[in-house]
């Protein structure tokens, strides 16, 4: 929602905006209700983010705005993006839901863009987010936006909500939070609406909803995907309760320190990964062979592996995306990662070690992994085909080729 607002408040209908293809759906279907054209960067191999040294000029004098990542708390090169926004007049947005305590440098994440969007319930378990922005300035107009857009919760909605927060509260992988998921689960029951990592969607649907002119209304079946509550208002309580975590946030920083360190020394991560050490991530992405097996094994023992972005947007969308090549490393970084939380790593480490043989290195290095072409739009490439083949060298697009229908059953 907040990142929507954002949009919607320093953006117009028909802007293009710079983003990873190695980002959440939800987010994606977030640019295209704000009535902006995603144009799917070139990877940087050694971060999972955007790329900026792999556009020209030309690449860059064509956008508006664009959108950071900081995927799985790992920052993006902010110098470097901050650097050509300044020089082409380009909107830096910030998706610091990953980055609650990601920087570069002396400034954190959330300090080089005009704008940039939070999310607590990644990091505490609370539901909303925060919105800031450089300009105080704004502040009555985006709250007047925001009012417009969001909605308070009716009081059976609230209760409801209020009991699954509490549910959500114990320890992840014990056995009183996996009885008290199953039981949220069964009282709040939603529909499935993800196959695999993706969600589904017909693009015919989706250019309708464009042309009737956007937003939350129109779009709404693809953001509240994880989410049903989005639109709303989060309760005075978990207002309170988000506050009083944040004021304790260090010791669950130090926690994910010590995890980080400890999952970095798996072997599982390939040499070049660029992975601060003085940042508490949100997820510490291993590689690994037969990823799906593995992420099943461990689900069984009450170990989730999520926060999955596969196939890469412009493979899950490219008749609503415009994108720039980038072979192996989007590939790569959708196929093979392994997100893993470091509050869970004493148990993932455990589960391993009793597994021997589970979890095999998928790339040695970044270096093995092929550059992208600088600034050439996949369009441009001399054969198409050729460009799709390397695309999937990860294997993970197989639901794509078997079965083309299978994102988009009503345009072939």
């Amino acid at each position: 929602m907040a990142l929507y607002l954002a949009f919607r408040e320093w953006l117009r209908p028909g802007n293009r905006i710079l983003m990873s293809p190695v980002n959440d759906d939800v987010v994606f279907f977030t640019v295209l209700a704000a009535g902006l054209v995603p144009v799917i960067a070139p990877l940087d191999p050694t971060t999972g983010n955007i790329d900026p040294t792999a556009l020209d000029d030309t690449a860059w004098g064509k956008l508006h705005a664009v959108l950071t990542t900081n995927l799985y708390g790992i920052p993006d090169r902010m110098d470097l993006l901050e650097q050509q926004c300044r020089r082409h007049s380009l909107m830096l947005i910030e998706d610091a839901a990953h980055a609650l305590d990601s920087r570069v440098g002396e400034r954190r994440i959330g300090q080089f863009g005009a704008v940039a969007a939070y999310s607590l319930g990644k990091h505490i378990g609370e539901v909303g987010g925060i919105l800031t922005f450089a300009d105080a300035g704004c502040y009555a107009a985006v709250a007047r936006r925001a009012a417009l857009e969001i909605r308070r919760r009716p009081a059976a909605v609230a209760a409801a909500h209020e009991l699954r927060s509490r549910l959500a509260t114990v320890g992840a992988g014990t056995r009183p939070r996996q009885w008290l998921a199953r039981l949220r689960d069964r009282l709040f029951a939603h529909p499935p609406e993800r196959s695999g990592h993706r969600m589904l969607y017909e693009a015919s649907v989706v250019r309708q909803a464009q042309r009737d002119g956007g937003g939350l209304d129109r779009f709404d079946r693809w953001m509240r995907v994880d989410n049903h509550a989005y639109r709303t208002w989060p309760p005075r309580s978990s207002v309170r309760r988000a506050l009083e975590r944040l004021e304790a946030l260090e010791g669950e920083r130090q926690l994910r320190l010590a995890g980080a360190r400890r999952l970095l020394g798996s072997g599982l991560v390939p040499l070049g990964i660029s992975v601060p050490a003085d940042t508490a991530l949100f997820r510490v992405p291993l590689f690994v062979t037969e990823r799906d097996n593995v992420r099943a094994y461990f689900a069984t023992a009450g170990v989730a592996l999520d926060y999955i972005y596969d196939p890469p947007l412009d493979l899950y969308a490219p008749e609503l995306t415009e994108r720039y090549e980038s072979p192996a490393a989007a590939a790569a970084w959708s196929g093979y990662v392994l997100p893993v939380d470091p509050l869970v790593a004493d148990r993932f480490l455990a589960l391993l070690a009793a597994s021997p043989g589970l979890c095999q290195p998928a790339l040695p290095a970044v270096s093995s992994w092929s550059p992208s072409p600088r600034g050439r739009a996949a369009s441009d490439s001399p054969n198409p085909s050729a460009t799709r083949a390397s695309l999937s060298v990860a294997q993970r697009t197989d639901a794509i080729r078997e079965s083309p229908s299978r994102y988009d059953s009503s345009d072939a």
